[in-house]
């Protein structure tokens, strides 16, 4: 369950859901065993009802849904260290036969069983600065182990254009950025998550745009987007190159 606490009136709504769900479900919230991730200026836990001073509030990283959060480091390293860590590993697991492999199997071992455990992550952060280029140095490496014998580009042409059908790492980041804009745009407009990235697109350079800046040309957008979470620069940007 996440919570989003921005004032004290908040805590008070908290507590009457929880005697609603309580009274509905004859169950109870295991506060005790919950975590609680503290962003911007509060920090004092004894402020909070008796219900709620019995989370643990930190700053983070907290493990939501598989991914770490921070309130004080935008890219959490800890997403990124255990995930390359996973792939290397698999890759060894297939080195033995990678000899018995033609072109076509690594590409499918890749795609099916290494580049796979990628894209949860990648389609909810944005990865550290320089993790897809040592990614993909390692993911070529294992497809020709020797000599490259054909550029980069080739490789990620279907089988009927000469490639091989290998995803690429940057264009697939791209491909779940445009698919997070069409639901934004087109999906259910009273969605949880629409109404929290309008809230967040108002804020940027004081336009109170939120749909609106998608109307703009590419040109119009704003250039500096540092006051903005990462993920949703990044979803400008690639609203940019399209």
């Amino acid at each position: 369950m996440l919570l989003v606490i921005q004032d004290p009136g908040d805590l008070v709504r908290v507590e009457a859901c929880q005697a609603i769900y309580s009274a509905a479900s004859s169950a109870r919230v295991n506060w005790v065993k919950s975590s609680g991730l503290a962003v911007g200026d509060w920090r004092q836990a004894s402020s909070l009802p008796p219900a709620l001073q019995t989370i643990w509030w930190s700053a983070g990283p907290l493990l939501y849904l598989g991914v770490y959060l921070s309130a004080t480091h935008p890219s959490v390293p800890e997403n990124w260290e255990n995930l390359e860590g996973g792939v290397i590993e698999r890759l060894r697991k297939w080195m033995g036969l990678l000899r018995c492999l033609s072109l076509r199997g690594r590409a499918l071992v890749l795609n099916q069983r290494v580049l796979s455990m990628l894209w949860y992550r990648l389609n909810t952060l944005v990865p550290a600065p320089g993790f897809l280029t040592n990614l993909w140095t390692l993911i070529l490496g294992f497809f020709w182990s020797g000599t490259h014998w054909a550029p980069v580009g080739v490789l990620h042409l279907p089988l009927k254009e000469g490639g091989q059908g290998l995803k690429c790492l940057h264009t697939q980041v791209r491909v779940f950025r445009l698919q997070a804009l069409q639901r934004l745009l087109y999906g259910a407009g009273s969605s949880a998550w629409s109404t929290l990235v309008h809230a967040i697109l108002r804020h940027i350079r004081g336009l109170r745009y939120d749909r609106q800046l998608f109307y703009l040309r590419p040109g119009g957008l704003p250039r500096d987007l540092s006051g903005l979470l990462v993920f949703y620069q990044d979803l400008l940007r690639t609203w940019k190159l399209f």
